[in-house]
């Protein structure tokens, strides 16, 4: 045998002991890991976790503005000032009839489960008749009608997706304040 060919058998020795020691250290490392699933992602993984981040950042992004900035009249970006009233302008500021009519679009046991049905993000018309199984199609669109025209629930776009608007989540929020607030005082 040459001096060459036996380095190179020296080197390829050394070459197939760092492999074994490699493929033992991962079985170890694999072991030693809990249940689930495991990607490989090498050197790139800052890369991989901002996109991942990104992506999930965009996707709430999208659902926030889909469900806060949408109002009954379009679209509201922007920061509003607004002072505390004193109770004398408070008590002017009242419209008792528009207040009549969203307290009127909460008087209703299926506008209410479909307030909550709409907190956990928008749905579309068939969702919701999953959902709320108990009220017929032509009864659901009725009581979406009257919850939108109060402000409370928009249609993103024609046969689109239904969205609680924050009016709407206050108003559901509410009426469970204070149907729990009843229902612990009666108790006494």
């Amino acid at each position: 045998m040459t001096e060459e060919l036996k380095e190179e058998m020296r080197k390829l020795k050394e070459e197939i002991a760092n492999l074994r020691d490699k493929i033992e250290d991962s079985t170890e490392r694999k072991r030693k890991r809990e249940p689930g699933i495991y990607i490989d992602v090498g050197d790139r993984i800052n890369d991989y976790v901002t996109d991942v981040m990104e992506g999930v950042a965009e996707g709430i992004h999208g659902e926030l503005e889909k469900s806060i900035f949408i109002g009954p009249r379009g679209v509201k970006m922007g920061i509003f000032k607004h002072k505390k009233p004193s109770w004398e302008e408070h008590e002017k500021e009242i419209n008792f009839s528009r207040a009549s009519q969203i307290m009127s679009a909460l008087g209703h046991e299926y506008r209410l489960k479909i307030l909550h049905e709409l907190m956990r993000g928008g749905k579309y018309m068939n969702e919701l008749q999953e959902k709320l199984s108990e009220i017929t199609s032509s009864t659901l669109s009725s009581h979406l009608d009257v919850l939108e025209e109060a402000g409370l629930v928009v249609q993103e776009k024609a046969r689109g997706r239904y969205l609680i608007t924050i009016p709407g989540r206050s108003a559901y929020k509410m009426a469970k304040r204070i149907t729990k607030f009843l229902e612990r005082r009666n108790q006494r």
